[in-house]
């Protein structure tokens, strides 16, 4: 979503998948006083379709805790994998999604270590396509997106999976686009490679800002 006027638009799509996969009604709503959210094309929706809906008081965020503290969650892993592969802070919404896609594919000792996605649909999701965020990637152009004597292969960086199987999205650095792409290469070893130099990095400059006690 890339505006807040989007809202509504998103919460039907919304609705209507997830009560077409579950079988279940959505019977309550809770957000803020936001002005995406109080609309009156808003409020009829919900009054037709049954939906109670609930406000939170203005400026108590804590009425809304799960949420909350889920979104903080949500984004400090993010911020943490673009910094860990070095990669531009406006990949932050790849980022995220990446988080939620994982999270949803992860055991979760509330559901007695079963994905939310189990919980949700009853089966238990495929894993074996999962990558580390940030790995290279070697993608083939096919003949009818080159020139005569352009390369056949094109460098980009994973940053995020498709609901296609075998579908990826990949972030170009020369064009700087974010495009969806599959038939991949992957090196994984790069990323973690760069991962470990800055994990030992951060160590080493812990290690140095600690003052030592002088010696006797």
């Amino acid at each position: 979503m890339q505006k807040k006027d989007q809202s509504f638009l998103r919460f039907c799509e919304f609705k209507a998948l997830t009560e077409k996969e579950s079988g279940n009604k959505i019977k309550a709503l809770r957000s803020d006083n936001g002005g995406e959210y109080v609309s009156q094309q808003f409020k009829d929706f919900c009054a037709a379709e049954g939906i109670k809906w609930e406000w939170t008081v203005p400026h108590n965020a804590q009425q809304n805790g799960v949420a909350e503290r889920k979104n903080r969650s949500i984004v400090g892993a993010a911020r943490a994998m673009l910094h860990d592969q070095s990669l531009p802070l406006h990949l932050w919404a790849e980022a995220c999604n990446k988080i939620v896609y994982l999270q949803n594919k992860s055991p979760h000792h509330i559901q007695g270590m079963k994905t939310p996605m189990e919980a949700f649909s009853g089966k238990r999701p495929d894993v074996s396509h999962f990558r580390i965020f940030g790995s290279s990637v070697y993608c083939h152009v096919t003949k009818d997106a080159q020139k005569k004597l352009d390369p056949t292969i094109e460098l980009g960086i994973l940053v995020g999976y498709t609901d296609t199987p075998h579908s990826y999205w990949v972030y170009l650095p020369t064009s700087q686009r974010t495009v969806v792409r599959r038939d991949l290469k992957f090196d994984e070893q790069k990323a973690m490679r760069l991962s470990l130099e800055r994990e030992v990095k951060l160590h080493t400059e812990e290690e140095l800002s600690i003052p030592k006690e002088e010696e006797p």
